[in-house]
């Protein structure tokens, strides 16, 4: 079984995928957050590394239930990294955009090292994303196969395969970058 790793991908990637597709997601050159770009994992699906970005929590993760605001549960296209904190409430860290992942060429992923990450309370952060990441690998794995199974075959049939990226034709953008 594939070990799950935190990646980045290039910035020129990054851009010469959003030229065609302005719905895959920005490393926001201009303005990050301490010089971070996105980070996320890689899977391998069809031959491709695919790149599965995370994302900070967002309202649209919580949902009112009685006088409580609660995380929502994990649908196949968004895992929810809820983890429990020390006094054993379950605590939102971010999410899996599996319906935004991307292929991306080995050249252009770049291991992301922790043991560099500066600012202590991200680097807490993103080992308990770590963590909950190890622990749910296969559920993970399973959503981004059928997510991209779903895609590839035009199942309509699910709202939010309508909704994620097109991985056919992003495929072919890969295969035309790394032949450049």
């Amino acid at each position: 079984m594939q070990e799950l790793k935190i990646y980045s991908v290039s910035d020129s990637y990054i851009e010469y995928l959003r030229q065609y597709n302005s719905n895959v997601y920005s490393n926001k050159v201009g303005n990050r957050t301490h010089t971070r770009k996105y980070i996320g994992v890689v899977i391998e699906i069809a031959g491709y590394k695919y790149y599965i970005p995370m994302s900070s929590p967002k309202e649209t993760d919580y949902q009112v239930a009685g006088n409580q605001k609660v995380i929502k549960k994990s649908i196949i296209p968004i895992i929810r990294m809820a983890v429990k904190n020390s006094k054993g409430e379950k605590e939102l860290k971010g999410t899996l955009r599996i319906s935004h992942m991307i292929p991306v060429p080995e050249n252009e992923l770049e291991l992301f090292n922790l043991d560099n990450e500066a600012d202590s309370e991200y680097k807490d952060l993103v080992q308990n994303e770590v963590i909950f990441i190890r622990k749910n690998r296969e559920k993970i794995i399973a959503n981004a196969q059928l997510l991209y199974k779903q895609k590839k075959n035009n199942d309509q049939t699910a709202g939010y395969v309508k909704s994620a990226l097109d991985y056919a034709e992003l495929e072919r953008l890969c295969d035309k970058y790394k032949s450049r």
